[in-house]
């Protein structure tokens, strides 16, 4: 696994975790090659900001947080347009329509694909792809189709974040939207009740029109334009149709049965999966969440990066001769969330799960909510495990800001200590 007389590294993903991997293992001091296989042939970007350039609040250009004398110091050698096909970690292979690459230490920083799970399908119309988001193209799709004068009506299924950025992108653009969803309110698992609410109340007030509790029946394509009928027998018409319905790992290149997974690659606290020369970061790595001490998907920028610049520095001790240093281990990892939709505010961290060990505390003002949940100790103290927030305004700088970062802190503090 030799390449002009150094070990090869390979790193399967351009994206965040990629890019991160490789600034771990230059930063650790290794110099030989490192080849970086993208299934696109434009620099790396940011998913997060993929919405604000489709809504017009972002450029072009300002979604890509990395300059090209940056990328160029990490001397990477890009296979760039070549999506790998299949990683064989028993040959050490990678293979791609361009051909097949040795590698000594492999990261795979796929990331992930929005899924359409449970979308009917439109009735005379089978070739209908609903608008989905995440990539560059997806982005460059959903603005098009916004700045078309045609499209006046958007409906939007699911009640994720990426649903609800979708939803600010259709009212910055003046497209009358509808939000549905299966669950009795938005921000899908990230948010309880009372905190969803204050949240929804802000939609309301800037025009959406939210059906919770509901789900998409069917789909006709009509003269008016694409019929719905939905599971509460309501029909209404729309000129298109946006579909958020959770995001999928994309493994489906890795020889079946070769590592350990789950609902995404099985990771230690150094990223390694169950080969040893085979790392994984970002959505496609399941690595321990603090709080529940629990293998899981903590699918957010922040995670990447930092499950990134760990495998890479890893990689980069274990081709010395060495070990990885045990302060240079990922210990596990806390889900945050950030999200405001024009002018509402929603911050929350840690679990969201209710249990009989734990209690919520809710406090409100007139601005704001914050739903606090805390865990009974053995020694009869309790912990803080998560947290709501959901302010009316959203400004930088401001008391809900400056209490969303104090608390992220005392549930990361809390979670180490126990």
């Amino acid at each position: 696994m030799q390449a002009n007389g150094q070990s090869e590294v390979a790193i399967i993903g351009y994206g965040t975790a990629g890019v991160n991997a490789a600034i771990g293992l230059r930063t650790a001091g290794y110099e030989g090659v490192i080849r970086v296989f993208s299934d696109t042939d434009i620099p790396p970007y940011s998913p997060i900001l993929t919405s604000y350039y489709a809504s017009g609040e972002k450029t072009y250009e300002e979604c890509f947080p990395w300059s090209a004398e940056e990328l160029a110091e990490l001397r990477l050698e890009v296979e760039a347009g070549a999506p790998v096909t299949e990683l064989d970690p028993e040959a050490h292979l990678i293979t791609t329509a361009k051909g097949t690459f040795p590698y000594a230490k492999c990261v795979i920083a796929t990331g992930s694909t929005p899924a359409c799970w449970g979308f009917p399908g439109v009735e005379g119309d089978e070739a209908f792809e609903p608008i989905v988001l995440r990539s560059m193209e997806n982005a460059e799709r959903l603005k098009a189709v916004l700045e078309d004068s045609t499209c006046k009506r958007m409906l939007v299924s699911g009640a994720s974040m990426v649903a609800l950025k979708t939803v600010e992108a259709c009212l910055n653009k003046g497209v009358k939207v509808t939000l549905v969803g299966m669950n009795p309110h938005v921000l899908d698992f990230n948010a309880l009740p009372p905190i969803a609410e204050r949240f929804e109340k802000g939609l309301r007030e800037k025009g959406v029109e939210l059906k919770l509790g509901q789900v998409i029946k069917s789909v006709k394509r009509t003269d008016e334009g694409l019929e719905v009928t939905f599971s509460t027998g309501d029909v209404d018409v729309f000129d298109q149709i946006s579909v958020s319905h959770g995001m999928k790992s994309n493994l489906d290149f890795v020889k079946p049965g070769s590592l350990e997974i789950d609902r995404a690659l099985v990771v230690d606290e150094f990223m390694r999966t169950s080969d040893p020369d085979v790392y994984a970061a970002g959505d496609v790595a399941q690595g321990t969440e603090l709080v529940s001490g629990q293998k899981a998907i903590v699918g957010i920028w922040k995670n990447a990066a930092l499950q990134g610049a760990c495998a890479g520095r890893a990689i980069a001790a274990e081709l010395a001769g060495g070990e990885p240093a045990p302060e240079c281990a990922l210990k596990g990892s806390i889900a945050t969330n950030t999200i405001a939709v024009n002018g509402t505010l929603f911050i929350s961290a840690g679990t969201m799960a209710v249990t009989p060990e734990r209690r919520t505390d809710l406090r409100e003002t007139d601005d704001m909510s914050v739903l606090c949940i805390y865990e009974a100790m053995p020694d009869g103290g309790e912990r803080l495990v998560g947290f709501n927030l959901c302010c009316d305004h959203d400004e930088s700088g401001s008391v809900a800001y400056d209490l969303g970062a104090m608390l992220t802190l005392r549930i990361e503090a809390a979670c180490k200590k126990a």
